[in-house]
């Protein structure tokens, strides 16, 4: 028996390395989305944002507030220009992402104890841009009136720790637990690697069954053991092992080499992240088994699989918050195990959770996996009873 499963994932792992559409997506894929994937988002944060200034006042205040907005580090304000309509062609050609105002008698209105208003108009079709530097902009101002508050308090009189106390009772600091950067890259690559992992998997355990119809080792293998019981089990069995010592090198690749490479918060046990991850590989790999009975050509598989992709990506609340969902997208979240691997890999290696904090999702793994085993033998079984029937009734002519 062990004999046979090690012929069965030998020659399993011959077609991934022998079929170039198999090749290209099970081992040239790995590499190629490890490597260039993550390059855009290197950068982390959004630095040095260009926008232009109108300052209409020209006054003290005016020009202190503008070199105060400069000094931040998510703004460049390099150009200032004279109106709005010249603002308006700027961010229409890309040359800038928002504008600030600052309006007549500015300085004027803060020394009479009254309210100015400086306005932002931004470019909010990029909303990462836009939030970004609206927020930079509404703390620069923020800072700029506590510090006019306090020097008006301070010249009446009021002692000067009192005046500050006054203005700022409190202070604030915002403290990024498990992204010390606030960047975007350590926010999504950590997730995105384990959706990489999931498609290519997906799409080669497809094209693996399809490429092995014909397969003389099989055929032989079928005929040898004339019963399709231990066939079916036999070869999804070899097949998942396969797949599992692949997919392990695949996974610490991923998840602790990438870590290092590319910097990112590296607070889980290995040993516990490639214990999570093994019911991911089987339950990834069997789906892909179920699914490869429903289509015929290489092509089907693309055309089904590439568009869910996108649906998978939604639907773990990388792109939109789940707890704004509606309940039919958990609920499909449910059939497809890229969304509870992507909630508990990140849980263990980027927020060192413990089993507990985890369990939810590592059980739910092995019980899609138990239920696409069940779903794939029968299929199988199935398939290589028309099989024997077919060899019995050629014998018997």
């Amino acid at each position: 028996m062990i004999k046979s499963l090690l012929l069965i994932s030998y020659d399993e792992l011959k077609r991934i390395f022998q079929t170039k559409a198999i090749l290209s997506v099970m081992f040239l894929g790995i590499f190629i989305y490890f490597f260039f994937y993550p390059q855009p988002y290197l950068h982390e944060a959004i630095r040095d944002v260009p926008i232009a200034v109108i300052d209409q006042d020209n006054t003290n205040y005016s020009r202190e507030l503008i070199r105060q907005i400069d000094a931040n580090k998510s703004i460049e304000t390099d150009l200032h220009i004279a109106d709005l309509q010249t603002a308006k062609k700027l961010i229409e050609e890309r040359k800038i992402y928002g504008v600030v105002l600052i309006p007549y008698r500015f300085q004027q209105h803060i020394l009479e104890g009254k309210t100015s208003t400086v306005l932002y108009y931004g470019d909010a079709s990029y909303i990462l841009i836009y939030s970004n530097v609206a927020t930079a902009i509404n703390t620069v101002a923020s800072n700029f009136g506590a510090k006019i508050s306090i020097s008006r308090k301070i010249a009446q009189g009021v002692d000067p720790a009192v005046a500050t106390s006054n203005v700022s009772p409190f202070s604030t600091q915002l403290i990024s637990l498990f992204n010390p950067q606030s960047g975007y890259a350590t926010y999504i690559i950590p997730a995105a690697f384990i959706l990489i992992l999931y498609q290519t998997l997906l799409i080669g355990s497809i094209l693996c069954r399809l490429f092995s119809k014909n397969s003389d080792f099989e055929a032989a293998f079928i005929n040898q053991q004339n019963n399709a019981t231990s066939s079916a089990l036999l070869l999804l069995s070899g097949k998942l092992f396969t797949y599992l010592v692949l997919y392990l090198v695949y996974f610490i690749i991923y998840t602790v080499f990438a870590n290092y490479w590319y910097n990112l918060p590296r607070l889980g046990n290995i040993f516990v992240s490639l214990s999570f991850i093994i019911p991911f590989i089987f339950s990834t790999a069997l789906l892909g088994k179920v699914i490869s009975h429903f289509v015929h050509t290489v092509s089907d598989v693309f055309c089904l699989i590439i568009p869910s992709s996108m649906i998978i990506f939604f639907v773990t609340g990388l792109s939109w918050p789940k707890e704004l969902m509606p309940s039919l997208f958990h609920l499909i979240g449910y059939i497809f195990p890229a969304v509870p691997t992507i909630v508990g890999s990140v849980k263990i290696n980027q927020m060192g959770a413990n089993f507990s904090e985890f369990s939810l999702q590592y059980w739910h793994l092995w019980v899609l996996t138990i239920i696409y085993f069940l779903i794939a033998f029968i299929l199988e079984r199935r398939c290589i009873k028309k099989m024997i029937v077919t060899e019995v009734r050629k014998d018997n002519q």
